[in-house]
């Protein structure tokens, strides 16, 4: 993202372990050092109270300092509320897909096709010809569905059909079909996990399919005396869809320690990423070495963070005044919220992804450095929110390093801080929020509100247009949520845009669900 970015690379994990303490002790060892972005790509606990939070008190520490944090929001998905990282002072970041497939393609014996992939590409393909296909485990017997056991199952020279084992485990099961002598393998999904297929390095020729591909290819096996299956390799397909789309593990809102801030912020690229790969005794990517590899493919929002990371570094370069509450609004407010074919996002579900699940939406770095109207914060204004969220002084002062008095200040509530997002719990009265933008576009710049929500929201905005004659100029606004008509307990979901000639700045409202 960054190319010419000089890097600072601080080890706080051994092997699998990661200590609480060497990780407060690199991101402190930044801090000192004075980077600019802070890439943070290991995962926190979603419900725990700020002050009780290390990490989130340590990055309160960095922002105050002019730092971006880039954090991962956690591989718990698709559980409502699972987001970690989710303090708002953080550039929480979701993992989505890319338009790139690593093919392979399933045959059944009735001529029937199912698309997947895997990273192993055979020249020698075993599983070129069709073969017997068989699913462990659909009788009931003694074998598993995900070939974690495979004892008395007659796998010998078939294809066999393995349900998923979730984020790992893919792998190993492969190794147990070729150590039972089977010749290739098919990966489904199980229904939680949709669309989302992972690019492994498989021991045989393998394919990762879809939940909805993985049930037609059992029905299928189940339904003849002699089903058949074969293998082909496509190798790298471009231009795959739909894409992007929201992965199934990628963590979701709300945020347990604030649900008041919409969490995670913004998706970005997280699914079978080529990355720098240094060979180690914790990968168990390969079991006869892996060694002198220098990328390999990884998903998560381990892979999905240092992308923001980048995308941040480059901001910071080009506006380097800029805070980090207006480099993370830069890119909130300029995300997509459609995909390459211009239809709304979609989750592994291929259904309409939810704000909860993408955040913002799926970074657009070209629209990022020039935004337009930014939604600006400094470390000061997180403390009447602080406030508002009940921390007490003692909580309060522990995140900000310096005795806090929560009495002297007007504790605000969470709708209220300046983010460049909206969620707003609906009771029986209207609820008017405040915000202020600040002109980084034009001088002479004219802005329109555009509300786009559901016909049972009324959203009115206050002024409904926005005129700007200087550089840096701030002007405040209000916007005012009501039901049009009875609520509805499912919520809703829509975007506040201000309108200019040359910008849009997009940000999103949501209405939580009342179980929510």
């Amino acid at each position: 993202m960054a190319p010419h970015a000089h890097l600072a690379v601080y080890k706080v994990c051994s092997r699998s372990r990661c200590s609480i303490m060497d990780i407060i002790a690199g991101l402190d060892a930044a801090v000192k050092d004075g980077v600019d972005v802070l890439s943070f790509s290991i995962g926190a606990s979603s419900g725990t109270q700020f002050n009780y939070d290390p990490i989130a008190i340590a990055a309160f520490k960095a922002m105050e300092r002019g730092i971006v944090v880039s954090c991962a929001a956690g591989n718990a998905g698709p559980d409502p509320g699972s987001v970690g990282n989710g303090a708002p002072w953080m550039l929480t970041v979701a993992a989505g897909t890319i338009d790139r497939a690593i093919r392979t393609t399933v045959t059944l014996g009735t001529g029937d096709e199912f698309d997947g992939e895997s990273l192993f590409q055979p020249g020698n393909n075993s599983a070129a010809a069709p073969l017997p296909l068989v699913y462990p485990g659909a009788d009931g017997s003694e074998t598993s569905r995900d070939c974690s056991v495979l004892r008395g199952a007659e796998v010998g020279g078939k294809v066999v059909l393995c349900e998923s084992r979730g984020l790992s485990g893919r792998i190993e099961a492969g190794q147990t079909v070729a150590a039972y002598g089977g010749l290739g393998i098919i990966v489904m999904n199980r229904a939680a996990e949709g669309y989302t297929t992972f690019a492994d390095p498989h021991v045989l020729p393998a394919s990762h399919v879809s939940y909805d591909a993985g049930t037609k290819i059992a029905a299928y096996a189940n339904s003849t005396a002699s089903p058949t299956a074969s293998i082909a390799f496509k190798g790298t397909v471009m231009g795959a869809s739909p894409a992007p789309a929201v992965t199934f593990f990628s963590s979701r809102g709300p945020s347990r320690a604030s649900p008041g801030i919409l969490k995670p912020d913004i998706t970005g690229p997280g699914m079978n990423i080529l990355a720098a790969w240094a060979p180690s005794e914790s990968h168990t990517e390969f079991s006869d070495g892996g060694v002198g590899l220098s990328f390999f493919v990884e998903s998560g929002t381990s892979m999905s963070t240092p992308h923001l990371s980048g995308i941040a570094a480059l901001l910071k370069g080009l506006h380097p005044d800029w805070s980090p509450a207006a480099i993370k609004s830069a890119i909130m407010t300029t995300s997509d919220a459609v995909d390459r074919t211009g239809v709304p996002l979609k989750d592994e579900q291929y259904r309409h992804a939810t704000f909860y699940a993408m955040g913002a939406g799926y970074v657009n770095p070209e629209l990022a450095v020039d935004p337009g109207l930014v939604y600006d914060l400094q470390a000061d204004d997180y403390l009447p929110y602080l406030c508002g969220l009940g921390l007490g002084d003692d909580g309060v002062t522990e995140i900000a390093h310096r005795p806090v008095t929560c009495a002297s200040l007007k504790a605000t509530t969470e709708a209220d801080l300046n983010y460049p997002s909206l969620v707003v719990n609906l009771l029986a009265q209207p609820i008017t929020v405040n915000r202020t933008v600040t002109n980084v576009g034009k001088p002479g710049s004219i802005y329109t509100a555009v509300v786009d929500m559901p016909g049972d929201v009324s959203v009115t905005v206050q002024p409904p247009m926005l005129r700007f004659t200087e550089l840096n100029e701030k002007q405040s606004f209000t916007v005012t949520v009501r039901w049009a008509g009875q609520p509805n307990v499912a919520g809703a979901e829509g975007n506040l845009k201000w309108v200019s000639e040359d910008h849009i700045v997009r940000s999103p409202i949501v209405v939580p669900a009342k179980a929510a």
